[in-house]
């Protein structure tokens, strides 16, 4: 069964601009995660296998063509299909991880023009994130590490610029850890579990959960305050 988290589970979600190390890194955190014996569950969006996110597909390969706003509504929608999940999982005391999540409509609708508070409200139905881990990498390392199979918005160098510039700003929410990705794979891994190991004492006091297990030096490790 695994060890759940007292009461109410969390949301440890993981967002950046593209290629900055975000499928990578939550899904050797939910391994990690589960080689300790915490309940966890996982979750990535856009989800491509429902009808809304066969659309949001459709719009990214520019075979469909859609307005921003309803671009970003039907991202809204993706994730609310599956909210009971969700919150099933938490319920259960589950650590759900995820790979891009409500905020990541905040930082690409923000840098195409579109209000914040307005993109707030698509995503105010969705259970929020506990914590996010903001993988903060260089546009131009993104162009670097995905050279092929780029959509019409990750081949936009200037528009993952605007992105980035909106997530840092997001980032000075108190429960965002900035975590530089312009690192190896192993020193960005380690960084997240001393951090995640942390949030679950804190969350969780009396459980003795050692969660990192490799020999990377840890880098600073960032907690934004305002």
């Amino acid at each position: 069964m695994g060890i759940s988290l007292k009461g109410r589970g969390m949301i440890i979600s993981l967002e950046g601009i593209d290629a900055s190390g975000k499928f990578t890194q939550s899904n050797l955190l939910y391994k990690l995660l589960q080689s300790k014996g915490v309940r966890t569950t996982y979750a990535s969006f856009p989800d491509y296998t429902t009808t809304i996110g066969q659309e949001i597909q459709a719009f990214l390969s520019r075979t469909k063509d859609y307005t921003v706003e309803a671009r970003h509504m039907l991202f809204s929608l993706n994730r609310l299909e599956h909210k009971k999940e969700i919150e099933d999982w938490l319920n259960e005391g589950d650590v759900v991880v995820i790979n891009r999540y409500c905020d990541s409509n905040l930082a690409y609708g923000g840098a195409s023009g579109l209000s914040i508070e307005w993109l707030r409200s698509l995503e105010s139905e969705m259970p929020q994130s506990n914590y996010v881990y903001y993988l903060k990498a260089k546009p131009n390392l993104s162009r670097e590490r995905k050279t092929r199979s780029r959509d019409k918005f990750e081949s936009d160098l200037a528009y993952l610029e605007r992105v980035a510039s909106v997530y840092d700003a997001l980032a000075e929410s108190p429960n965002w850890f900035t975590i530089d990705a312009n690192n190896s794979i192993e020193s960005v891994h380690y960084e997240i579990s001393k951090i995640t190991e942390e949030l679950l004492k804190e969350h969780d006091e009396g459980k003795e959960i050692e969660l990192v297990n490799t020999k990377a030096k840890p880098l600073k490790m960032q907690k934004n305050r305002k």
